[in-house]
């Protein structure tokens, strides 16, 4: 906004400024940060009585089109593992088999990881190089794993020259974290081309891995709850809108068990189903 005053700024300067910011190619999740930035700013100027009023306005949040994020199945994903090199391995499976952050991973240390007890403590994460605290608050949180993951975590503190209690477990030869940017474009991204699976730049990275294993969760367990946990959430209605889809067979058993519910053993082709989510309706 330049060098506008705060006692200056109006709604219409607002508008200007996002308005601008879509025109010249901003997303509108983008954008709408920045509006929650902006209204962070003018509501501290409010409290401590430099301006009367925020131009910040409701009708300044752009729309944002939710669409479904991809996911991979798990043939798919065991390709992928196979694909990479072997160095990168136990990294990518600890992605596949926790639906842990890709900065959660690259902060862990090997203090967080209990290997007699299978489990993993998420209380850091690296991002821009620096390590912060978990996203939010339900995000520092106790992984379980299987005897698959403890095997390639036993696997990568044999094969590292870097295993005390504050070495990184994922990090490069000199004992540094990796870097998420060469990870996506110089292993992750030719791994999916080599095996001819779609992919872009926002709609598939690390974070497909989180997807699909809060999907199949759900698939295999139908309890919203425990794809919840595992990925850290605040909010139930999170994991269900953005990180749990559905495949064409529970949609039709949906479908034949609804019709069930109304006309019974009218149509003798409705199978037997059961409700097996024992969290919450959600709308």
């Amino acid at each position: 906004m330049g060098a506008l005053r705060l006692l200056d700024a109006s709604a219409l300067h607002v508008e200007a400024l996002l308005r601008g910011r879509l025109e010249s190619g901003a997303s509108p999740k983008t954008v709408r940060n920045l509006l929650a930035l902006l209204q962070s700013i003018f509501s501290l100027a409010l409290d401590i009585d430099l301006i009367s009023r925020s131009p910040v306005r409701k009708s300044h949040k752009p729309a944002v089109n939710r669409c479904e994020k991809p996911t991979w199945t798990p043939e798919q994903m065991r390709s992928i593992i196979e694909s990479v090199s072997q160095v990168f391995r136990p990294l990518f499976q600890c992605a596949m088999l926790t639906g842990a952050r890709l900065g959660e991973l690259l902060g862990l240390q090997w203090k967080h990881v209990d290997l007699g007890e299978r489990r993993l403590e998420i209380r850091q994460a690296l991002w821009e190089g620096q390590l912060v605290a978990p996203k939010t608050h339900d995000s520092t949180r106790s992984i379980y794993f299987g005897p698959a993951l403890s095997s390639a975590f036993e696997a990568q503190r044999l094969s590292s020259r870097h295993a005390s209690p504050e070495s990184f477990v994922f990090c490069k030869p000199d004992g540094s974290p990796l870097n998420p940017d060469v990870l996506r474009r110089d292993v992750l991204y030719p791994a999916l081309d080599r095996l001819g699976i779609p992919r872009s730049s926002r709609t598939a990275g690390f974070h497909t891995f989180r997807h699909s294993a809060a999907s199949l969760i759900n698939a295999r367990t139908g309890n919203l709850k425990l794809a919840q946990k595992l990925l850290g959430h605040s909010n139930l209605s999170t994991t269900a809108d953005v990180y749990t889809h559905t495949s064409a067979e529970a949609d039709a058993s949906a479908a034949l068990a609804l019709e069930q519910a109304i006309y019974g053993d009218l149509f003798a082709i409705v199978p037997k189903t059961e409700n097996t989510n024992s969290s919450a309706a959600i709308n």
